[in-house]
């Protein structure tokens, strides 16, 4: 018989996750096998003991017990055949059973919608014609998605996939894994897309991003090359500094100056393998005014020099 799953604390219960403080935020670093990619199961997942927000989508895979989705500040059942979606910076929590079998599957936005040029703090705003891949994420919190009978077993045997070929560790593993991801979500299509239509149809949403936050996203990507500081950048998006701080660090976990440092690495790494430019150059378009610093924060976030990262990329691409 399932036992009901108990909360490690009482302000982790569903209704008290307004408070942000002492909320965990994951990197696809800290919680996958691969940078863009990684699935666990009841034997090798990883400890999940609060609520908690990670910076990458995540697909809960129920397949025996039943537990409870505390998402925000409400919650949703989870039984036999049940399938989670997770947004980005969403803050969340799936009590494990210990008779339970289940599948965590994590995966970056660069591998799920390679081709949507937009930052993750954006996702809910893009009208779903452009990217259905992101609906069943985007409406998690309204309707719950259940499967049965060969859909069930189908699910199943998709993680078991992309379980596999996540041990692989070639280049034809990652075409393959987005290709089982993407049928995993397409097989919510297939049952629930009318329901996922009439959703967006209605304007509900998971969870609206604060325009200002927007704003911060928007006004920071226009302007990397630029100086950007905490007091500019909060007049740009109508509020004070203290706002400003108080809003990002709700909203994702993070610092004004992380946030920042990190796209500013993100177009970095684009540079490095899409154009010719020099490290030099690439430093000053990053926004870095100080190569030194920029070859120094490069290696902490990505785990080589911009060089290495420039030739490891460069002799992929070419194999």
């Amino acid at each position: 018989m399932s036992q009901t799953p108990i909360p490690a604390r009482e302000a982790d219960v569903p209704g008290m996750l307004s408070d942000q403080e002492g909320i965990h935020n994951y990197t696809m670093a800290l919680r996958a096998q691969r940078p863009h990619f990684g699935i666990h199961d009841q034997s090798n997942c990883l400890p999940n003991p609060a609520p908690h927000r990670h910076e990458y989508f995540q697909i809960y895979v129920n397949l025996k017990g039943s537990t409870t989705h505390y998402l925000g500040s409400g919650q949703r059942p989870i039984k036999p055949g049940t399938v989670s979606f997770v947004m980005p910076f969403r803050v969340h929590y799936i009590p494990n059973l210990p008779d339970g079998r289940f599948y965590v599957i994590n995966a970056s936005k660069g591998l799920l919608l390679p081709a949507l040029d937009m930052d993750v703090l954006e996702m809910e705003e893009v009208p779903l014609h452009r990217a259905p891949e992101l609906a069943p994420f985007r409406f998690q919190g309204f309707m719950d998605f259940v499967f049965r009978g060969k859909d069930a077993s189908r699910l199943e045997a998709l993680c078991r996939s992309m379980a596999d070929e996540a041990a692989r560790q070639d280049t034809a593993s990652d075409m393959l894994i987005r290709g089982y991801l993407l049928e995993l979500i397409g097989l919510v299509w297939r049952r629930y897309g009318d329901a996922l239509s009439d959703h967006e149809a209605r304007g509900l949403h998971l969870q609206s991003r604060r325009q200002a936050v927007l704003r911060f996203v928007r006004h920071i990507t226009r302007n990397l090359r630029q100086e950007l500081t905490l007091a500019n950048t909060a007049e740009a998006c109508y509020l004070s500094p203290t706002h400003l701080a108080h809003l990002l660090k709700k909203e994702t976990g993070k610092t004004f100056l992380e946030i920042v440092t990190e796209r500013r690495i993100d177009h970095a790494k684009s540079l490095l393998v899409f154009t010719d430019m020099p490290v030099g150059e690439v430093c000053e378009n990053a926004g870095f005014t100080d190569l030194s610093h920029f070859a120094r924060r490069f290696r902490q976030i990505v785990g080589l020099s911009p060089t290495e990262y420039k030739k490891l990329h460069r002799s992929q691409a070419g194999a």
